[in-house]
């Protein structure tokens, strides 16, 4: 019998078996996207290369603060002046545009950038010679500009999630627009404008109408058959009540995102069958900087009456006196505000500009209501509504894929109590239509209802809840790159409600969400952490947290009910939007709003169960039953804000200093070197030794 054999490895067999895995998983995953996702669809169609280049171009600043805007004004004016459009204050190309794509995608990379550079470029040349009188001086002015070409690039690895568009990296290259492809949160952004494309394919929605339709009349019919007989005759449907619009039903279209280009073409089959009205949610619309703004409305408002061009109107031209104004008669030194069209050109140069302003002010505030992502209207009350969810995979229990997080959302704010009526979904890939989405089975593989998925996920949420009571020190984690105002704010909300309990509220960024728990892990003291990030992020976060984190990780909506300022009643929503509006349905009141970029404490009032607090302080004095540690616990009130420091024995002078970090490492028992000053004898540097770790040279041999 032959001895056993000892074998060393340095390790490069592990590495070399590992690459070999990952080289197969990666083509593995290639093969399967090219064969389930886009299929025999040329690289044109599926990334709608005419479409987006024509949107990039669109989007880009024309105002007469940049040289495309100053040569397009001259372009449509032949009286300007050719000075003004000679300038050029750009870097030597036409724009800079960024191409953010998946892992997945990120082989079709390089020819969809070339592709996009020749479409975007056609479609910059389409735009800014439209007009075919200018002056001489002009076209060769623009000749001169169209020479330039559009500098198109590749983002690298994102500095989150792949699901947010990337404005730090797009910024820090100085791109003017990003092209996002592939799937997306659908986050507001801010700093740059964003392009989406989702991946176009061949979509036919006569199947889906079909079975809404003979859904909807089976369900009529049912309703008929309930009425008592002697009252058939008044509330039977005839046909003139079909075309009723009180008689339709009232559908709330939401859809995985793949599907956004057909999306209005089922739309509109649905509304043309006469039996619905459809609320289709959209993708929601971008909050640009002031800056940027400022910049749109100085250059391209048509100040008439301030001493500007207005094609339209043709008035206040400083080459022409006032009373050779067009058809508005306005600008006429005897003409009266009542002369004036619906334009009010006789509105003051400075009010105009100054109503722009505030409008522009107001959309940068304006935090879309969105339900996965998807913006809908303000006004939609959803209990009048039934939820027609568009997506292929229901299976919410694996949080692998993304459409599986959106539909997560979905279901969790649709099915609270003032949610929707129904919840109906229909399989593009499968022609099945689900009207009950809850009781649907996750996959054909796993028989586990929906229900009991989601149940399962708000027990866990609960949990954490109940273990965040319990927390002192609680830490406001960053999980994305967005600067819009909607993040702004909910940051400062969120530090101020932490602080105004008593807790102490530490700030971290620790860049990509997946390998956040050992970086986390470091700092003890922490009780509790709040992710800010969008929805996906989170959901995605959730599996992390319940396998690698020590300590609870909540959303801004847990935290508030954790701290005490709204009920766990059902209602469940990432959305920072629903979160405004319940507070202020709720009638917690909230000052300094607009004051997003300070630390300050803003007032607040604690509800709980719908009443007061502030009215009563002894009840903030009252101990709760914790369910996690089985008695009594005092909470952290914040009285001691209220508090007249001169009544103290201290008078307001601080005697004494606490700090929780403090605090938790005096009961350390390691709390590094000790320094012993004066208790270590001080000697002299003497050589030490000097060599390798397995030889300092006592080996003479």
């Amino acid at each position: 019998m032959s001895p056993p054999r000892i074998m060393f490895d340095d390790g490069s067999r592990i590495m070399e078996e590992a690459a070999s895995s990952s080289n197969n998983d990666v083509t593995a995953d290639r093969q399967s996207f090219s064969s389930s996702e886009r299929g025999n669809i040329s690289t044109e169609v599926y990334y709608e290369i005419d479409r987006v280049a024509k949107e990039v171009v669109e989007k880009l600043d024309w105002s007469t603060n940049t040289s495309r805007g100053r040569l397009l004004l001259a372009s449509n004016n032949t009286a300007s002046s050719s000075t003004e459009s000679n300038a050029n204050d750009e870097d030597g190309f036409l724009c800079r545009v960024a191409l953010q794509f998946p892992d997945e995608l990120l082989a079709d990379a390089s020819e969809v950038s070339l592709l996009m550079e020749t479409a975007i470029m056609a479609a910059y040349k389409s735009k800014l010679i439209s007009q075919h009188n200018a002056a001489v001086t002009i076209s060769t002015s623009i000749n001169n500009h169209l020479q330039q070409y559009p500098l198109v690039f590749i983002l690298g690895d994102t500095t989150y999630g792949s699901c947010c568009p990337d404005e730090v990296s797009a910024n820090h290259l100085n791109a003017h627009c990003i092209v996002k492809y592939g799937y997306a949160c659908l986050a507001p952004t801010e700093s740059i404008p964003v392009v989406y494309s989702f991946g176009a394919s061949y979509n036919s929605w006569d199947e889906c109408v079909d079975l809404v339709c003979c859904e909807l009349d089976n369900k009529r019919k049912q309703e008929d058959e309930s009425v008592d007989k002697t009252l058939d005759k008044k509330l039977s449907l005839t046909e003139d009540d079909d075309a009723d619009p009180k008689k339709k039903t009232k559908l709330l279209l939401l859809y995985e995102v793949k599907y956004h280009h057909c999306i209005e073409d089922l739309k509109i089959a649905l509304e043309q069958s006469g039996k619905v009205d459809v609320i289709l949610g959209s993708v929601p619309k971008q909050q640009l900087s002031v800056g940027r703004n400022e910049l749109s409305w100085r250059g391209s408002v048509s100040n008439c009456c301030g001493g500007g061009e207005s094609e339209e109107t043709e008035c206040c031209n400083d080459d022409k006196p006032r009373t050779d104004c067009g058809q508005t008669k306005c600008c006429n030194d005897d003409a009266v505000k009542s002369d004036c069209d619906e334009g009010a050109c006789c509105m003051p140069f400075q009010h105009k500009h100054t109503t722009l302003f505030d409008r522009e002010q107001k959309e940068r505030f304006y935090i879309p209501r969105t339900i996965g992502g998807l913006e809908i209207p303000n006004d939609l009350k959803l209990s009048e509504y039934t939820m027609l969810y568009i997506g292929d995979d229901m299976d919410i229990d694996s949080i692998n894929s993304n459409s599986r997080t959106r539909l997560l959302h979905i279901l969790l704010r649709c099915q609270a109590p003032d949610g929707t009526q129904s919840l109906w979904s229909y399989s593009p890939v499968n022609n099945q239509l689900s009207t009950d989405i809850l009781n649907s089975p996750l996959s054909p593989t796993n028989d586990t209802a929906v229900s009991s998925a989601l149940s399962r996920t708000l027990r866990r949420r609960y949990f954490l809840i109940q273990k965040a009571k319990l927390a002192t020190t609680i830490a406001i984690l960053i999980g994305t790159t967005s600067t819009s105002y909607s993040f702004r704010r909910m940051m400062a909300r969120t530090r101020r409600r932490i602080q105004s309990t008593g807790r102490t509220a530490y700030t971290f960024a620790v860049g990509k969400l997946a390998s956040a728990s050992s970086k986390l892990a470091n700092f003890a003291e922490i009780d509790c952490f709040v992710l800010i990030a969008c929805g996906e992020s989170i959901a995605k976060f959730w599996k992390m947290e319940r396998d690698e984190m020590l300590v609870p990780v909540l959303t801004p909506m847990e935290l508030d009910v954790a701290l005490g300022y709204r009920p766990w009643d059902g209602r469940y929503s990432c959305d920072f939007g629903d979160l405004i509006r319940w507070d202020e349905d709720d009638g917690i009141a909230e000052d300094d709003l607009n004051d997003c970029d300070t630390d300050g404490l803003g007032q607040t009032s604690k509800l709980t169960g719908g009443h007061d607090e502030s009215s009563n302080s002894s009840d903030e004095d009252q101990p709760f039953f914790s369910m996690i540690s089985g008695k009594y616990e005092q909470s952290r009130s914040a009285t001691a804000n209220d508090t007249n420091l001169q009544s103290l024995p201290g008078k307001g002078q601080m005697i004494e200093y606490s700090s929780e970090a403090a605090e938790f490492l005096k009961k350390r028992e390691y709390q590094g070197l000790e320094a012993n000053v004066g208790q270590t004898e001080a000697k002299a540097a003497v050589l030490g030794q000097v060599g390798i770790a397995s030889d300092y040279g006592e080996n003479t041999n």
